[in-house]
C-alpha cells in the first residue's frame, strides 16, 4: 500500500535511506560518520535510492 501523506513519505524515505554504506565491508554507518564503524575505512557512500 503506497504512502499518500507527503510528510509520512518523507519520514519513511529518510529512515530507509538515511545512512552511509562502507564500500570496503558493507557496514551501515550514521549520516554524520567520517569513517566506518566496523573497519575504519573512509570510503563511504550514501545508501542508493532505487525506484
Amino acid at each position: 500500500m503506497p504512502i499518500s501523506d507527503p510528510e509520512k513519505l518523507r519520514i519513511a524515505i529518510e529512515h530507509r535511506f538515511g545512512y552511509w554504506i562502507c564500500r570496503r565491508c558493507g557496514a551501515r554507518n550514521p549520516i554524520g560518520a567520517e569513517k566506518c564503524r566496523r573497519c575504519g575505512s573512509k570510503d563511504l557512500r550514501p545508501k542508493r535510492f532505487k525506484h
